[in-house]
């Protein structure tokens, strides 16, 4: 008999010497050559193609009025603080740019004029070289001057810089400003995004419409009412819509899922706070966290999404009151 322990110290030589003989042959078709050329990638992949994950953020900044410059650079601040925690999509309140002056007394048509910005002009500008130099998407709620006409507006900027789509306010249009006559349905990286501004969250008809031309995630920049009410009337489109939400506003931001939980949320307000506690570093004195992000996965609730919408009855449905 031989010990096992002696056999291998003196074979063990022989053996490797076999091993890596045979090594090129066991390889066969995918040696170095076949290898490279079975897993050369067709292409650059864009990271949103590969993961289902999107970080969404609200901006709770306070109003600026009527200080462009200034506005734009608080505004460009804190998009860049969102970008650094993950945010791909982010979302500013309704008309920061001039800080919403269209409720100050004395204001005149003229002064609205000049504060407002057309979609190529120079501020607008600013922005889009922000969104294409962080690769995210910006929408930004400004005063949009059309030639002669005041709308008031949600411009969603790509992370090429360029206009994704454009919402103009439908309902509840402060005084000076025109409505608008669409409520269209955008394709990003991500998924397809619809918006709506300040007031018109409290119609249901609108969110479901969009919901019904494909609209995963709802964008909203607001500067009017915020808080429980708020809170409730959003959280009830996301439920019976099945839809993701992101509410901007300069005293509150939001993050709410389709089953219409609240997941994220500015929780610095005395008896508002009703979601996850962020960041609370801000530049501002009124101590308001500059931004609300939150991670949401739109994919995961693709799959599950109309759970609420398939027991509708449209059959009911078509003799509408008006």
């Amino acid at each position: 008999m031989f010990k096992t322990g002696h056999w291998m110290v003196r074979c063990w030589p022989l053996g490797a010497m076999l091993l890596v003989t045979l090594l090129p042959l066991t390889r066969g078709s995918s040696g170095p050559a076949a290898s490279t050329a079975a897993v050369a990638p067709a292409g650059p992949v864009h990271p949103a193609e590969r993961h289902e994950r999107v970080g969404v953020a609200a901006l709770v900044l306070p109003n600026i009025r009527g200080n462009k410059a200034q506005a734009l650079a608080r505004i460009e601040a804190y998009v860049r603080r969102a970008a650094d925690q993950g945010a791909k999509i982010v979302v500013t309140p309704e008309t920061c740019i001039d800080g919403y002056i269209c409720h100050q007394p004395g204001l005149t048509r003229e002064r609205m004029c000049a504060l407002a910005e057309p979609e190529m002009g120079p501020g607008i500008g600013r922005l889009r070289r922000l969104a294409r130099e962080l690769d995210l998407y910006l929408c930004i709620g400004f005063s949009e001057l059309a030639g002669e006409r005041l709308y008031n507006t949600a411009l969603l900027i790509g992370p090429d810089g360029k206009t994704v789509g454009k919402y103009r306010k439908t309902h509840g249009v402060e005084p000076f400003y025109e409505a608008g006559d669409a409520l269209p349905v955008f394709e990003t990286r991500y998924g397809k995004v619809g918006m709506m501004i300040c007031f018109d969250r409290q119609l249901p008809e609108i969110a479901r419409t969009m919901v019904a031309a494909g609209a995963e995630l709802i964008l909203v920049p607001s500067n009017g009412m915020w808080g429980r009410m708020n809170d409730a009337l959003l959280r009830t489109r996301c439920y019976e819509n099945g839809v993701f939400l992101v509410f901007a506003h300069p005293r509150d931001g939001l993050v709410i899922d389709p089953g219409g939980r609240i997941i994220a949320a500015n929780m610095s307000i005395p008896g508002q706070g009703v979601g996850l506690p962020t960041n609370t570093d801000t530049e501002d004195a009124g101590g308001w966290p500059e931004a609300v992000v939150r991670e949401i996965d739109l994919v995961a609730w693709r799959q599950i999404q109309g759970n609420m919408l398939q027991h509708r009855r449209q059959d009911l449905y078509r003799q509408r009151a008006n």
